[in-house]
């Protein structure tokens, strides 16, 4: 009986180390658990926080329509669009008087001036196209076949903001930079045709003569000045806003009616 009883006390005591044992197995399956399931929402978390930023870089390089139309199918359709209003604007002189500035210092007045550009088109319902240099170029219009949009009243909206905008930059000059530029604005209103190019880098762009003659628009403006065509001018709902300014010749275009646009 002391044997029995002897052996009966083993079994016990090496049952009772394998249920501990199994215990602590369990104990420690349930950390590994709980600590891939952090693991897991702290990966979910940064891949929305990634998706967040990817959709928010293509809504910033193209219109949001162009940009869900892209996320759902992976390619766009190129748009023909029978009426838009496209803007160009240009810092007068600007090569000559950004030669011996400080490139950072440079780079910083594009981004203010850019960046303010930026906020006031997209409060008017106005597509920021590209920048090309010292140019910043807009189009305005029913891309998306939503419905109506007066793209000619919100772009010359726009532009009123923007040359506000400079005109008051011109008076508050920074410390160690040079003055601000005076800037042009040449706006006309046509068909166009838009689509998104390129495989690695995507770019939302628009062609058609209506972007060649708003070009040859605001080269032919004087500083601080916007300039409409006949066709923007004619459309405009408020046709005391503009005066006649006589024509201009534009290259490959010949002879163009010009409008200016009264700042209010």
């Amino acid at each position: 009986m002391e044997k029995r009883l002897e052996k009966s006390e083993m079994r016990r005591a090496e049952l009772e180390e394998l249920m501990d044992g199994s215990q602590a197995f369990q104990r420690r399956v349930i950390n590994d658990i709980a600590a891939a399931k952090t693991e897991i929402e702290q990966l979910y978390s940064s891949l929305e926080a990634e998706k967040e930023r990817t959709e928010q870089l293509l809504r910033s390089i193209m219109p949001e329509s162009i940009a869900d139309e892209l996320k759902a199918s992976g390619t766009v359709r190129p748009r023909y669009v029978e009426s838009a209003t496209v803007m160009f604007t240009d810092f007068v002189d600007f090569t000559k008087s950004t030669q011996a500035m400080n490139p950072v210092a440079l780079v910083g007045m594009l981004d203010r001036y850019y960046g303010a550009f930026d906020d006031i088109s997209a409060r008017h319902g106005v597509e920021k196209v590209k920048t090309i240099g010292d140019a910043y170029m807009t189009v305005a219009g029913d891309l998306n076949g939503s419905g109506q949009h007066d793209h000619v009243a919100a772009t010359c909206a726009a532009a009123s903001e923007i040359m506000n905008y400079v005109k008051v930059s011109l008076d508050h000059t920074a410390l160690d930079e040079v003055a601000g530029w005076a800037l042009r604005i040449g706006i006309h209103t046509g068909p166009i045709s838009s689509g998104v190019v390129g495989t690695k880098r995507l770019s939302f762009d628009i062609w058609g003569d209506t972007v060649n003659t708003a070009a040859r628009m605001v080269k032919a403006c004087a500083p601080n000045t916007i300039m409409l065509s006949a066709n923007t001018a004619a459309q405009l709902t408020d046709p005391q806003r503009v005066e006649r300014r006589g024509d201009i010749d534009a290259k490959g275009k010949g002879t163009l009616q010009a409008y200016r646009l009264l700042i209010p």
